[in-house]
């Protein structure tokens, strides 16, 4: 499965609905619930498990709703950094989990949002933090950011995926996906920043 990236721009507005009412977050982040359903197993299995008190159960996705809890990001509005999350956080900050505010926003800073999960991580970046983390990118281009990819380091802190970085650049180009990754997110944030967005991170 492995962890992913996304980034998705809010509204204050829209950010401060999203801290006041935890039932939110969940649809927010990732959509309608599925539907769980009940299966019935045929033949004899099925007639042995009807004896007990055994259910088996299958997930189904949700139908369209006309009045969803959230709408589904509209173009623009979301931004998935797939794999490269964990890297990127490494060529802006160069360490695995910390670094200084601005350049750390992908892993550190913002407010948490929903409940302390192991499995996801949301946070909120509000307007003025947008737009610090954008003035703090424009800069940044592909020189210097081949400059500070070091596979060595990367793979010896456990950059995630970790097993990618010292594969040749000629034929997985593990370089060019984060150099790709940061184009899509300097441009991103930049959007983010010129509407006076928030913009919520999850790592999951």
């Amino acid at each position: 499965m492995g962890m992913y990236g996304t980034l998705r721009r809010v509204s204050p507005a829209d950010a401060e609905r999203l801290r006041t009412d935890p039932r939110l977050l969940e649809a927010f982040l990732f959509g309608e619930p599925p539907i769980v359903v009940e299966e019935r197993m045929p033949g004899v299995l099925g007639f042995l498990l009807r004896l007990t008190p055994i259910k088996v159960q299958r997930t189904e996705p949700a139908p369209p709703s006309d009045d969803p809890l959230w709408p589904p990001p509209a173009s623009g509005e979301q931004l998935d950094l797939d794999k490269a999350w964990h890297g990127l956080h490494f060529l802006l900050t160069g360490t695995a989990d910390g670094g200084a505010e601005p350049a750390s926003f992908l892993l550190t800073g913002g407010e948490e949002l929903g409940d302390d999960e192991e499995d996801v991580q949301a946070r909120l970046l509000r307007p003025a933090q947008v737009r610090a983390l954008a003035e703090h990118l424009a800069p940044l281009g592909a020189d210097e950011l081949t400059r500070r990819f070091d596979p060595e380091r990367m793979t010896k802190l456990g950059i995630y995926p970790t097993a990618i970085w010292k594969r040749p650049e000629e034929t997985d180009a593990p370089r060019g996906f984060l150099l790709d990754a940061f184009t899509g997110l300097r441009d991103f944030v930049a959007d983010a920043a010129r509407e006076d967005h928030a913009i919520v991170v999850c790592i999951s």
